[in-house]
């Protein structure tokens, strides 16, 4: 890919709960005729600088990261294409210095609120559809889930263009 590319830093369940929330997924993309792609939780997006650049600081970024958990709580939705129907993910310490480390070893300035969540459903759905969909497969997750690597992906285009580009597995504890 080229320096113009749009990469961006994932946290990945894995397991049997990234089995169970990617045929979640699944199921809903192709009800509501949607794109179907991997659950994730957006550490850092907009990304753009060599691919081997971006590879040598994720590698950076995860050597300086401990595995950790993450917790799903409640869903949501926003009227945004990639924020259609989502669940929150707690903002807990980890997490926020996570992101810090990120914003700051990507040089990328943490102006915007950081409100991280794991998509459920992209797509341009009302709000009706949205609450009719929620009151289906319920709103309260309390789903946790491990995380020890960091995914450098490739967004650039439809997320059926996506691509993983490198992964980065965090030092032990």
């Amino acid at each position: 890919m080229s320096a113009s590319s749009v990469y961006s830093l994932w946290l990945q369940p894995n397991g049997d709960i990234a089995y169970q929330l990617q045929e979640r997924i699944k199921k809903l993309s192709k009800k509501y005729k949607t794109p179907a792609f991997a659950p994730h939780v957006t550490l850092l997006g907009s990304l753009s600088a060599s691919e081997t650049e971006l590879i040598s600081l994720t590698n950076t970024l995860a050597s300086s990261l401990h595995p950790t958990e993450l917790f799903l709580t409640k869903a949501g939705y926003q009227n945004q294409f990639y924020q259609s129907l989502f669940v929150h993910v707690k903002k807990d310490t980890s997490l926020k210095e996570m992101r810090g480390m990120a914003c700051r070893l990507f040089d990328k300035p943490d102006t915007e609120p950081y409100k991280p969540h794991l998509s459920l459903l992209y797509g341009d759905l009302s709000q009706k559809e949205k609450e009719r969909i929620l009151n289906i497969t319920g709103r309260e997750f309390h789903i946790r889930f491990s995380v020890n690597s960091i995914v450098l992906m490739q967004t650039e285009g439809q997320p059926e263009q996506w691509k993983k580009i490198h992964t980065a597995v965090f030092k032990l504890k």
